[in-house]
């Protein structure tokens, strides 16, 4: 499929197709009374893992990025801030959970030389998808889902797209002792370019190594990024409050001059009715 005719997909049925095969590929349900708090925070890889059905897991926080350059021999400095991240994830069924992310306020600063100026500010755009599991760890084969998600031209007028942006992302995860755990992503993104009136499209992927220090406290290391030029490493912590609520605190910086410089994030992950 050409990119120029990506805007023609309907992601509906795109949905309604992969919850077919989710269905009739062998797989094995959670027990959502034991189901272990897992997040798709604080790195860059989405995890494998389904919320229990009937769960309402909030994921949110904020999120400070900074890169600089130079232009004809003035540096340029941009930065932004956003609060809060919200994630909601939405347990439907033992292999299939929705995912909605909104209410998110973002502003974008510039500096060039001694001059500051505000790029934006508002809400971000709304995006809805879903997350299906198709395979359980066992083996060498590895725990495995699929994520789709689709963003709306709605939001605040300075981050509002002209048109839907879509995304969809292939997530594995092995367990490889009792507290190191391996998971990794590979997807891609098509948002729609305005200024020569088509779709764009860029690949991206993740690898982050998690380490279980004790039954409360974790850190992670991974790299992502997009394959063409974009390369980012990034490490965090997490402490499981109770067994319902987890915070976390994470940092990267740029690899490549196509990143960012760094970024800084902070958060916290609350899950409801289980």
């Amino acid at each position: 499929m050409s990119l120029v005719n990506i805007k023609k997909v309907n992601l509906f049925t795109l949905y309604l197709v992969i919850a077919f095969l989710a269905f009739v590929v062998p797989g094995y349900g959670q027990d959502s009374e034991k189901a272990e708090l897992v997040t798709d925070r604080p790195d860059q890889t989405e995890s494998a893992t389904i919320v229990p059905k009937g769960s309402v897991q909030l994921e949110t926080g904020m999120l400070f990025t900074s890169d600089s350059y130079d232009f004809s021999g003035t540096k340029v400095t941009n930065t932004s801030f956003s609060l809060p991240n919200n994630l909601f994830r939405i347990g439907v069924h033992e292999r299939i959970e929705l995912r909605v992310m909104f209410l998110e306020f973002g502003k974008v600063n510039s500096k060039v030389g001694s001059t500051s100026s505000e790029l934006g500010k508002g809400l971000s755009p709304l995006a809805i998808g879903t997350k299906i599991k198709f395979f359980e760890e066992n083996g060498f084969l590895p725990e495995t889902a699929i994520l789709a998600h689709t963003t709306l031209p709605l939001g605040g007028a300075d981050f509002k797209p002209e048109k839907m942006g879509y995304d969809f992302r292939f997530s594995m995860a092995h367990t490889l002792s009792d507290n190191l755990a391996l998971g990794y992503n590979v997807g891609a993104e098509f948002e729609y370019d305005a200024l020569n009136s088509e779709y764009v499209s860029s690949g991206v992927y993740t690898l982050s190594l998690g380490i279980g220090i004790t039954d409360k406290f974790g850190v992670y290391t991974e790299f992502f990024g997009d394959f063409a030029k974009s390369h980012e490493f990034d490490a965090g912590i997490t402490y499981l409050i109770n067994p319902m609520t987890q915070f976390d605190l994470s940092g990267g910086v740029g690899l490549t001059d196509e990143a960012n410089d760094y970024y800084l994030s902070t958060g916290i992950t609350v899950r409801l009715f289980n």
